[in-house]
């Protein structure tokens, strides 16, 4: 899978709990990064995505309805004057799939018991080198426009 595929993968599915996993490459690794080390641990991302679950669930009901997961979305990508706008309700039907594919016992609720296989896995797919953590070099770089 190519590496931005994984990105917007991550960027959709971690979006609410872990709506800050879309803002990765953006918004650097700061806001991950709790220790600012320059690196962002298992540890420091799964406090990190805990914290967005809690600011997502409204109701405080422990799980994230389809409703709460995607007013929890960020906007996505900023637009590029290179590529056409993007398409509000194909962006909520791919943020819809993903919350369907998480919400694991089909109750219409995600949880973090649900969240975290999912989180470990993007962890483990961006951890390149597999030493535990994540740095700004293991993130997947922006392709920029081909020539015309």
């Amino acid at each position: 899978m190519k590496a931005l595929g994984r990105m917007a993968l991550l960027g959709a599915g971690l979006a609410l709990a872990v709506p800050a996993w879309g803002q990765v490459v953006p918004g650097g690794l700061a806001p991950w990064d709790l220790n600012h080390d320059g690196r962002v641990s298992w540890e420091e991302a799964w406090e990190h995505i805990q914290r967005r679950f809690v600011e997502a669930d409204a109701n405080r009901s422990g799980g994230l309805s389809l409703e709460e997961w995607l007013a929890a979305q960020g906007p996505g990508r900023p637009p590029r004057p290179d590529r056409p706008q993007p398409d509000p309700q194909r962006q909520r039907d791919r943020r819809t799939a993903m919350f369907r594919a998480i919400d694991s016992n089909r109750d219409n609720q995600v949880t973090l018991m649900e969240i975290r296989p999912v989180a470990e896995s993007w962890f483990r797919a961006f951890d390149a080198n597999g030493d535990g953590a994540i740095s700004a070099e293991e993130l997947p770089r922006p392709r920029t426009a081909a020539p015309r």
